[in-house]
Parts: C-alpha cells; structure tokens; sequence
C-alpha cells in the first residue's frame, strides 16, 4: 500500500510539473488564437439565437465568481436562460495554475457535462483550492472528477494534457485582450460590462432593455 501511494504521488507530481512549467511560460504563448477556433472553446447555456447574449468571465478559484454563481447566476438562469431570452457564453479566465487545472478538468468530457461540473467546482471551491499544497489541489480536482463520474486516471489525463492547456491559456489571452478583462466576474450582456455584478436588479433592468419592443 506503501508503495502504491508513493506511485500515487509521483503521478500527481508529474502533473504539477507540466501544469506549473506551462503557466510559468504562459508569456510566451502566442495570443493569435483563431477565432473560429475560438468560438469551439466558447461553452454556451441557453438557446443559441436567443436575443440577448450575456459573456461570463470567471476564475473557478475566484470566491466572488463562486459568490456570483450561488446567488445571482440561478436567478438569470431561471427568468432568462430557460425561457430562451438569453444565452450565456462562460469563459474562464486563468490567474492561477489551479484555475486552469480545474478548467481543464471541466472539459474532460463531452460537452453537455460542462456546466455540471463547473457547478460542482463553484460550490465546492473551499474543499479543492484552498489545499495547503498544490499537491493537495490536485488531490481535491481529482475528488471533484469522482463526484463527477471521471475516473482518477481520466482526471490526471485531461490535466497532463499540455496541448490542450496551451490552446486553453492563448484563448484566455486573446479573450481578456478583446473584452479588457482585468478581474473575475466580468459580466458582459450585450457587449456591455456591468459594473454591479452583484445586484440583480441591475442585471435584469439591462437585459429587459434589449428585450422592449
């Protein structure tokens, strides 16, 4: 059992090391992501032609993001993205190595499972990145993985996956260059920011104005 463990461990090492060389040369990566390409990475919720658009950009370790997800985004869910008045476009934003390691974990999947498990990130942000370690970050990625129906080795395959986080940070990038993105949540509804992402009324009187005759 010993042993077992200590091969655990040099696993999740090996993911660490991959993860942390790629956000220490995250500079480095170009920003020229296509935006067509872009627009695969993009995860919408809600009908496509819905006529108002609300971008969402948020870190998973952010607590004001998590915040905003338990006490605002299921009221914008409920009276606009059910009844197919607007469509939410979710961007995460990446500050920190966790942030896209969980990220990555959430798009380990099929598509249809994303806002699921970023769900079950939000909610449980103080049990997996409040680790004292970065091994114990993993650690709790890969119990959000099980939570989610994805094995420890599926986990640790999607977060080894240097391409993908390569692809992930430049698209990142060029998001946060395009919309002026300097701190999580970034709320856009319509192209325009919201200053007060946290009153709702605020947040519905924008979007009831693109929805008036």
């Amino acid at each position: 059992m010993e042993y077992e463990n200590l091969l655990k461990g040099n696993r999740i090492k090996e993911v660490l090391i991959g993860a942390l060389l790629l956000m220490l040369i995250g500079v480095r990566v170009s920003v020229a992501t296509d935006s067509v390409q872009g627009q695969k990475l993009d995860m919408i919720l809600g009908n496509p032609a819905a006529p108002v658009t609300i971008i969402d950009y948020s870190s998973l370790t952010c607590p004001h993001c998590a915040s905003f997800h338990s006490e605002i985004f299921p009221r914008i869910k409920e009276d606009y993205i059910e009844t197919g008045k607007a469509k939410l476009i979710f961007r995460e934003v990446y500050f920190d190595g966790p942030g896209l390691w969980s990220s990555m974990l959430a798009r380990c999947l099929e598509k249809k499972q994303f806002f699921s498990i970023i769900d079950l990130l939000f909610r449980k942000q103080d049990e997996w990145s409040r680790g004292e370690s970065q091994i114990d970050i993993v650690k709790g990625l890969i119990s959000i993985g099980r939570q989610a129906g994805i094995s420890e080795s599926k986990v640790l395959e999607c977060l080894k996956d240097q391409e993908k986080a390569k692809e992930l940070v430049s698209w990142y990038k060029n998001n946060a260059v395009m919309d002026s993105v300097q701190s999580t949540p970034t709320i856009l509804i319509n192209g325009v920011r919201i200053n007060d992402n946290r009153n709702y009324d605020g947040i519905r009187e924008t979007i009831d104005s693109y929805l008036t005759d």
